[in-house]
């Protein structure tokens, strides 16, 4: 998997002019840190579940802002859930915390949530 972020990195570190033709005014950035880029997709975030759909494997979540290099504005959104997450455990109106990615399709998914202690 890391030899995958490691070539989408790099791939990547060559279309923004690293290592090849600069383009005028584009951010010139190391093969070190556009790998790093690449890797930091996890965000950390505080709401509240709004809905959720067990079939779909989706939950509705009212948030104030994610924090961490996905960096999200507050919203209300529905995201994919990862298979290890118990929805039975979440129910509406409940306040949580919880830990959002982004897949290799670029879409946000839920890969942790904790319910928010009184």
């Amino acid at each position: 998997m890391k030899t995958r972020f490691a070539r989408v990195a790099m791939c990547a570190a060559i279309s923004i002019g690293i290592g090849g033709a600069a383009v005028q005014g584009a951010p010139r950035y190391t093969l070190a840190e556009a790998t790093e880029k690449a890797e930091k997709t996890t965000g950390q975030g505080e709401g509240v579940v709004r809905a959720v759909d067990a079939d779909e494997r989706r939950i509705m979540i009212t948030h104030g802002p994610v924090s961490g290099p996905l960096e999200m504005s507050p919203m209300t959104m529905a995201f994919r859930v990862a298979p290890n997450v118990d929805l039975a455990s979440l129910s509406k109106g409940m306040k949580i915390k919880f830990t959002i990615s982004r897949d290799a399709k670029g879409l946000y998914v839920i890969e942790d949530v904790r319910p928010e202690k009184p």
